[in-house]
């Protein structure tokens, strides 16, 4: 087993162990299909924001290659009761249609906590969430937001569905220059919430200071609700964790359609973009006729491919160049090197002449030729 791990790359030693983390917090691991039925993902369109790529069954049935894992989750959920109040956890591949390339194959390590919305339960993900970005890098940062924030505000004029996306679409990239232009032509609109809504891109950092600024507009109860929640899980994770470990930033939106509540992004240092993303989807539920909700997240642990410089680059320690001579002997070679936690590739004489070194990455190179291992012209 020691040497297992040691022959591990790093990235799958670190995946390993955030994986052994998930274990002690009581998180059980479950496989999903990597095909689902298409109708899954037409019926639930605005959930995804990937190309989808379709097969037909054998029995004339179209299945989708699975371009998102939460709906798979839900669907297990939905036709499983049991598992209404579960926490799981998966490492599973999704696939996405693209114009150029014909696909993309994406791997993710996720968790989802399933159970209706609680203080304790958005902390414990935050908690995962925060621990699983340490064990990638201790200079790791949490940004938090909030899906019913925005929906607060919004609630009590009326929008057309693609003036609301758009705003929103905005507030996403922080771009207040348009906002302020998408306001100014919707007159019925008071001047107390466009000058809220104005300000929501600039509300990120500590929460106690976004609170002061919020307190200068007239916010409704149900905004002062959401406020009142996110103060109490704040001094649930400051008991913990430094406040330059856990910021928020009320401009990082997500589907309003599906998320409801506490929404999570996650950065590493010398990584530019996210590397976890999650939030509380229990308007998904609903669409499934599920009396529950759930709280989750994903690291999307492609990117961590090449991350650590110090990565063993090789694919094995030791090359062996046989020929014909004497293969009970050779066997016990590769024995005696696999005893010593080296990793052995063979390779017969006639299918590797010149140039291995640029096919393989290893340390020592062997030759096993006559009954006999040389290595540098000295017989072994």
């Amino acid at each position: 087993m020691k040497n297992y791990i040691k022959n591990m790359s790093r990235k799958d030693l670190v995946l390993l162990n955030i994986r052994k983390m998930y274990d002690s917090y009581g998180y059980k691991k479950i496989s999903l299909p990597s095909f689902e039925e298409y109708d899954l993902y037409n019926e639930n369109k605005d959930f995804i924001d990937r190309n989808v790529l379709t097969v037909m069954s054998p029995n004339g049935k179209l299945l989708a290659l699975r371009p998102d894992i939460t709906l798979s989750v839900a669907k297990k959920v939905s036709k499983d009761q049991s598992l209404k109040y579960s926490k799981i956890y998966y490492q599973e591949n999704t696939y996405n249609l693209t114009k150029y390339v014909g696909y993309e194959e994406d791997e993710q390590l996720g968790i989802e906590l399933i159970g209706k919305e609680s203080t304790f339960l958005d902390f414990e993900i935050i908690n995962l969430a925060v621990k699983s970005l340490d064990i990638i890098n201790k200079k790791s940062m949490i940004v938090l937001s909030h899906a019913g924030f925005i929906s607060s505000i919004f609630e009590n004029f009326d929008l057309e569905y693609e003036t609301k996306e758009q705003i929103l679409d905005c507030i996403n990239r922080k771009n207040s220059h348009d906002i302020q232009k998408i306001l100014k032509r919707n007159e019925h609109i008071s001047e107390n919430v466009k000058k809220l809504i104005y300000k929501i891109p600039e509300l990120s950092g500590n929460l106690e200071n976004i609170e002061k600024e919020l307190l200068k507009y007239e916010i409704n109860v149900n905004t002062k609700k959401i406020l009142s929640e996110l103060k109490q899980l704040n001094s649930l994770l400051m008991k913990f964790y430094k406040k330059s470990k856990i910021i928020f930033d009320f401009s990082v939106v997500k589907n309003l359609n599906y998320y409801n509540g506490i929404i999570l992004q996650g950065y590493i240092e010398d990584f530019p973009n996210v590397i976890l993303t999650g939030g509380r989807y229990d308007k998904l539920f609903e669409k499934f006729g599920v009396d529950t909700g759930a709280v989750g997240f994903a690291i999307l642990t492609d990117g961590l491919k090449g991350y650590y410089k110090d990565e063993n680059k090789n694919d094995f320690e030791v090359l062996i160049v046989y020929d014909n001579s004497d293969f009970e002997k050779l066997v016990e070679i590769i024995n005696d090197f696999q005893k010593k936690g080296l990793r052995v590739r063979t390779e017969h004489i006639e299918n590797l002449r010149e140039n291995e070194s640029e096919i393989f990455n290893f340390d020592e190179k062997y030759l096993f030729e006559n009954g006999e291992l040389k290595k540098g012209g000295i017989v072994w």
